[in-house]
């Protein structure tokens, strides 16, 4: 079954939105396979092996956010931080066990309960889909060394994750966990509506105008929840990897979203014409490839002509017509800076 879905293609957004539908569709049956490409500037295709319509699509899709807002990964807390700084007679308070970024873990015994509690809770991981989205979600670093006489927990976290650390929030807890509990109290019909954008409904975010339910893959604005629990779930397709030399650098690298000096913050996401298997496009976003040819396009931005290199040859090779560059904004609060991807640029290959 073919089905075209209205997206933006200048919109980081929507492309994890579509990898994200064909990642949740793909894990509710090992037998399915389906396939994502970029129609036009305002639409794409989702293809599905079987004879999938989009009521079946968002049964299914309602079915992954109630197994997930019972899941154990969302539920689980605990205390393994201070409140505030460590002797201050504050005390601890409990965080989601599975958020990627928790500061001052000073509580006596924090991080060997962290370690318990998160193993206890991927234990009860139930599909190879949840593996993979909590494996690319990254996790607390102790291997990072301390940074202003401080623990660098923050660097083993996906650079995906963009939640602001302010007043205490954290993205399982905060984002992720009220997400799946919305999109399991929708009807088939309002999830249908909200993926097809029939209908926008940001429940999560009250419906504001300047709503933080896209959690940094567009800027603060009305984001409908289904769409927005697709959009999160694709951040699966982009694993970060453990690094013990990442410099000056806030985080670990993560698949397709960079940070040079400068400082310059990026994503860059390909653009087929062809359909693409979920599995190939997670091939091409992780590849070296696409980080060389979008530090080329940063460091040459001045230059609007494609620069010819290897990087650029194998993208080509595997399919690629386009890339998108989407530079990150990240507001000037020191001690809890916003972040958001801005609209891309097209980089023709």
């Amino acid at each position: 079954m073919v089905i075209p879905i209205p997206v933006d293609i200048t919109d980081a957004f929507s492309h994890l939105m579509m990898v994200g539908l064909a990642s949740i569709l793909e894990d509710d049956d090992s037998e399915r396979r389906c396939m994502i490409r970029w129609i036009d500037f305002r639409q794409a295709e989702l293809t599905t092996s079987d004879d999938l319509d989009m009521k079946a699509v968002s049964v299914i899709v309602s079915n992954h956010a109630k197994r997930w807002s019972s899941l154990k990964a969302l539920r689980s807390r605990g205390e393994y931080t201070f409140s505030a700084e460590p002797g201050d007679g504050k005390g601890s308070s409990p965080h989601a066990t599975m958020s990627p970024r928790l500061s001052a873990l000073g509580v006596p015994g924090g991080w060997e309960k962290l370690s318990q509690d998160r193993e206890s809770a991927i234990d009860n991981l139930e599909t190879w889909g949840d593996y993979r989205y909590f494996g690319a979600l990254g996790q607390p670093s102790y291997w990072s060394g301390e940074r202003n006489k401080k623990l660098w927990s923050d660097a083993g976290a996906s650079r995906w994750e963009m939640v602001t650390r302010n007043q205490g929030q954290e993205f399982v807890q905060g984002r992720l966990f009220p997400l799946a509990q919305k999109v399991a109290e929708r009807s088939i019909k309002a999830i249908q509506d909200g993926l097809m954008g029939t209908k926008v409904v940001d429940e999560t975010g009250k419906n504001s105008a300047t709503s933080r339910t896209a959690t940094g893959l567009h800027v603060p604005s009305k984001t409908d929840n289904a769409r927005a629990w697709c959009a999160l779930l694709g951040v699966s397709a982009f694993p970060t990897w453990v690094c013990t030399s990442a410099g000056s650098n806030d985080r670990d690298p993560s698949a397709a979203l960079l940070q040079l000096k400068g400082p310059i913050r990026f994503a860059i996401l390909p653009i087929t014409d062809r359909p693409w298997t979920v599995t190939k496009y997670r091939s091409v976003v992780r590849s070296r490839a696409l980080a060389e040819f979008g530090i080329e396009q940063q460091r040459h931005a001045t230059d609007s002509t494609t620069k010819i290199s290897p990087a650029a040859e194998w993208l080509r090779e595997k399919g690629v017509r386009a890339c998108v560059l989407f530079n990150q904004f990240v507001s000037d609060n020191a001690s809890a800076p916003e972040r958001w991807l801005e609209p891309g640029n097209i980089v023709p290959l």
